[in-house]
This record gives C-alpha cells, structure tokens and sequence, in this order.
C-alpha cells in the first residue's frame, strides 16, 4: 500500500512540474567582417571575437537591426565583405526572433563559431549547393550544382548560384549579384553578372563581369595550394570578361 501511494505521489509531482524551456533553433550561417573582425552597420562599428555569443536587445528587422549573417548561400557573404582591405569570414550559428532578406538574415542571437578562409567559403558554397540542386536551373534566387567529372552547373537569375566540384567541370552564372564556384582539377568558373564572383579552387581558370570578383588557386601535381589570388575586376589588371589563371602566383590570361 505504501509502494503504491509513494508511486501516485510521484506520478503527480511529475504532472505538476513545469514544462522544460524549448530551445530556439539553430541556424549556420557566414558572416562577414573587416580585418579587425568590426562591422559597420549605418556607421555603428560593433566589435566581435571569435567563440562569443551576441545577444540584440529590441526588434529585430533585416538591413535595420540585430546581427546579419547569410543563410541562403556561403558565397553570399562576398556581396557584403569583398576579397579586398584584408577582410575576413566566419561560420556563425544564428537564432532567436530572425528576419530575412533576400540573401541576408538578421537574427536575435548569434555565435562566431570559427574563422574561415575563402577557400573554405568555397568548398562550404560546394556542398551547400549540391545539397540544394542537381540541375541547371535559372530563375532568380535559383542553386545549380554537379559533382561529376566534366560535367557543368548553369545559372540565369539573379543571386542564383552555380557550383562544380568534378575535375574538368565547368561552372557559369549570368545574373547580377549571383556567384559561381568549381573546385575540381582544371574546372573554369564564370559570373557575367555585375557585383558577381566567380571562384575556382582547383588550378583552373576563372573570369567575372564589370564590377565582379574573381579568387584562383595554383596547385602542383600532388594538388598542394602553391599560391591563391583574389582581386576585384578593374583592379590589379584584372579586366572584365577574361579568363585568368593562376601560374608562378601571378594571374595570366588564359
């Protein structure tokens, strides 16, 4: 008898016993700062390190306020922070109230988790992509991706994005603000879009239109990173609409 009521009693502390707090979800993003690791939203600079964890306090509104990152596609970060003035990037994880816009969110919480290289932006662009396609596609905010060797990714829209990862592959966006990313051996990588970016990790070639970017990595035979480059188009002879490659560290026309 006794067993019993210590059972019931039991049972009904457990009943009584307030829920357990649900925890906000948990979002990755890449965030972008200057080489201080300072942003400098409407002139507000705010100061980050690496490891800590950031708390807004009021409303949360994209391009207006809490702390921005992008969840849509890693490369999206370069329209923000380009590959000059020594800027660097991050993986972040994002949560709390949040607000999107186009490829940006703004977020309640965030997290700099770790500092990552634009070679690691460009292996993460990859993957996420691959995840998201496996098609051409065109279209605005549209992802296409292929992992075969010589196979090739297109995108048309604008901030659409193409990637490759198969030696010889080819990649190619059109659209203003969109990227494209190869990291296979010898694989070529093309934004005609302005303000777009075309990366290639895999000693091959890359060209990007007016007011783009373009990153190039040379590799030896055992596919060890000799030298990278990164400059915007019009600066350092960089022209717009031109094959480039990366020999003895220094960009040549192709």
């Amino acid at each position: 008898m006794a067993t019993r009521k210590k059972a019931v009693e039991a049972k009904t502390k457990a009943q009584s016993a307030p829920a357990a707090a649900e925890q906000p979800p948990v979002v990755i993003a890449y965030k972008g700062f200057d080489k201080n690791l300072v942003c400098n939203p409407k002139g507000k600079p705010f100061q980050y390190e690496i490891g800590k964890t950031y708390e807004h306090k009021g409303a949360v509104s994209a391009c207006n306020s809490g702390f921005h990152a992008c969840q849509q596609h890693p490369l999206s970060v370069l329209s923000f922070y380009g590959l000059k003035d020594g800027n660097r990037y991050a993986i972040v994880e994002q949560s709390g109230e949040m607000a999107h816009e186009k490829d940006k969110t703004a977020s309640q919480i965030i997290t700099i988790k770790a500092e990552i290289k634009v070679s690691g932006l460009i292996k993460a662009a990859v993957e996420w992509t691959m995840a998201k396609a496996a098609k051409p596609t065109s279209g605005n905010y549209a992802h296409s991706a292929t992992s075969g060797n010589s196979a090739h990714s297109a995108t048309s829209g604008y901030y659409a994005h193409s990637a490759t990862s198969g030696d010889y592959a080819h990649s190619a966006t059109s659209g203003d603000y969109a990227n494209s990313a190869t990291s296979g051996y010898s694989a070529h990588s093309e934004a005609k879009g302005e303000n777009a970016v075309a990366a290639n990790a895999g000693n091959g070639k890359a060209r990007a239109g007016a007011c783009g970017a373009i990153f190039l990595v040379e590799r030896d035979d055992n596919l060890n990173i000799l030298a990278v480059f990164a400059s915007k188009v019009g600066e350092n002879g960089i022209q717009p609409d031109v094959w480039y490659v990366l020999r003895d560290g220094k960009p040549e026309e192709a």
